[in-house]
């Protein structure tokens, strides 16, 4: 078990980086993906929406993603509210 902050479920991330066309660039620790606890993971945009997305979407997805830090994290990747997409691939999310 990672040693996340997960709170019902839930795991929260700072996005930070956004482009010109709406959408924000993050990442995801392994080992907080691979966390039993984990029902979602929420993506707080700077100045922006707040995007929940289903854990099972995440990993589904992880094929797609490029691993760094020695193969600790996940990404960097794009997440496109407008479009409720990751890296182009149409996931379940919401916006608020």
């Amino acid at each position: 078990m990672s040693r996340a902050k997960i709170i019902n479920g839930r795991w929260t991330r700072r996005a930070i980086w956004k482009d010109k066309y709406g959408a924000w660039r993050t990442d995801i620790f392994k080992s907080v993906l691979d966390d039993e606890r984990l029902e979602e993971v929420e993506f707080i945009c700077v100045d922006g929406p707040s995007i929940v997305v289903p854990v099972e979407d995440l990993r589904s997805l992880v094929p797609e993603f490029h691993d760094r830090y020695r193969g600790k994290i996940w990404g960097p990747f794009i997440i496109n509210p407008s479009e409720c997409t990751i890296d182009g691939h149409r996931v379940h999310m919401t916006v608020q």
